[in-house]
């Protein structure tokens, strides 16, 4: 899919000027830091959630049942399996995750899309946002861009959901 770093540029600039503009759950200058950090110390979550984010910009195939056979969505779905059985959860992951769900669903894929947003689901309770402790006043103040990016991916999740 990438065949050099120009590529995977070129990928990650389609999706912020695509989807992003409309589902913005990925923070631009942040992800292209991270991004450019990978290239000296690779991180399995960026990578993966450069993949989803090339997924989802590609325009969609018309031919019926090729979603199915798409190699880069069967990577994708892969690759987040793996990663999730030996990293800890990251809200990169959780990024990765929603993105898939959102391309499933219009693929026509509902099964799989709710399958995957209830790993959403799922990872937002073992991060403690169902917990009113997590949206403390006192955390807000000393970490407020994160708990930012949690609401924006909480509501993100439910849009997909609804």
């Amino acid at each position: 899919m990438f065949d050099n770093r120009q590529g995977l540029e070129r990928a990650v600039s389609s999706y912020f000027a695509g989807v992003n503009t409309w589902f913005t759950i990925v923070e631009r200058a942040t992800f292209e830091k991270q991004l450019s950090e990978t290239w000296q110390n690779p991180s399995a979550e960026t990578c993966a959630l450069a993949l989803c984010m090339s997924m989802i910009a590609r325009p969609p195939n018309p031919t019926p049942g090729s979603v199915v056979q798409d190699s880069v969505y069967q990577t994708a779905k892969s690759l987040l399996g793996l990663i999730q059985s030996s990293a800890p959860m990251s809200t990169q992951l959780l990024q990765a995750e929603l993105l898939v769900s959102m391309y499933e669903f219009s693929h026509s894929l509902p099964q799989q899309a709710y399958l995957t947003l209830g790993r959403c689901f799922q990872m937002t309770k073992a991060f403690g946002w169902h917990n009113k402790l997590f949206w403390a006043v006192e955390r807000k103040q000393s970490m407020p861009r994160e708990l930012k990016l949690c609401s924006i991916l909480w509501w993100s999740i439910v849009y997909v959901d609804g």
